[in-house]
């Protein structure tokens, strides 16, 4: 399955759909409960299960210390979206198990999160819509349920449960490999994409991040010698960026990286169809975003009329 992963080469669309599907899911949680990501990603993990959890044996499960599940779960207690009840055997282990109201409240933030990735993608286009439920669905098998019965309900909960883990497991890594942060090593990316000097308002465009994110990553590019600023005889306000030779070097290094890191804990699990549907979002309905955007641009600038 990993060889079979390999294949793929995820550019830079790839991470505008996945910042623009990981800033859609937030928002549609934000909208719909006080819950954060961890006592939400606990609730629906508690949802799977077919027989209270323990605790312990859960914040095993979900990689979490024992501290952020005690607070996580308090706060669902206190909720009454969970209940959590001393084992009958021994006193001291605690077991917890979802309430009617938690199943309830789940139910609507998924609709929430539905109703939240239809307004960020252009689901208007009955194939862009086709594209991004099959997205949507193949995220939601990326981390494996606890019962895989019960799991089948509301993908767009567990594609934002996987899309969560998948996008912080991507930060530490790139961290860990090159020292530097996510923005700086998409632009690194984009920068290596288009082989030519970029103004710092057209990566930011680019990449569907805010102006003042990409400076800010620009800046400590340039403070690394992964980049350099450019000028124009032409127009004294212009200030491009472009690789050095080290940016170069580290282009390559990211890339390798999140390939790697797509084949190991992405791809792993998806079968080749839910791969490629994760990817058409990327190559298919970011690069019509972008043309749709050139093309707002472009009328604008017919419009223009000499002084």
């Amino acid at each position: 399955m990993a060889e079979a992963a390999n294949k793929f080469n995820l550019d830079s669309t790839y991470f505008v759909a996945f910042e623009m599907a990981h800033e859609a899911l937030r928002r549609g949680l934000e909208q719909a409960s006080d819950l954060n990501i961890t006592q939400y990603r606990i609730l629906t993990k508690l949802m799977q299960a077919s027989a209270p959890v323990s605790q312990g044996e859960l914040g095993k499960i979900l990689g979490m210390k024992p501290n952020v599940v005690t607070q996580a779960v308090d706060a669902l207690v206190a909720h009454g979206y969970a209940t959590r009840e001393a084992g009958t055997t021994d006193g001291r282990t605690r077991f917890l198990a979802v309430t009617d109201d938690g199943a309830e409240h789940v139910a609507a933030v998924n609709q929430s999160l539905v109703e939240s990735l239809y307004a960020t993608f252009p689901t208007q286009d009955p194939t862009y819509r086709t594209i991004l439920e099959a997205a949507v669905a193949a995220a939601a098998h990326i981390e494996p349920p606890l019962h895989a019965g019960r799991a089948q309900r509301f993908p767009a909960t567990r594609s934002l449960v996987s899309i969560e883990l998948i996008r912080a497991e991507t930060e530490r890594t790139l961290r860990d490999a090159t020292g530097a942060s996510l923005n700086e090593c998409r632009i690194v990316q984009r920068l290596g994409e288009t082989d030519h000097p970029e103004r710092v308002g057209t990566l930011a465009e680019q990449l569907m991040m805010s102006p003042v994110n990409a400076a800010r990553a620009v800046d400590r590019l340039v403070g690394r010698g992964w980049a350099k600023r450019l000028k124009s005889p032409h127009d004294k306000k212009a200030v491009y960026v472009a690789l050095t030779d080290e940016g170069v070097y580290q282009g390559f290094l990211i890339s390798a990286t999140v390939n790697e890191l797509a084949a190991t804990k992405l791809w792993v699990r998806l079968t080749p169809e839910q791969r490629d549907a994760i990817e058409r979002v990327g190559h298919v309905v970011v690069a019509d975003l972008n043309a749709q955007r050139q093309a707002k641009e472009q009328a604008a600038y017919d419009l223009l009329r000499e002084i």
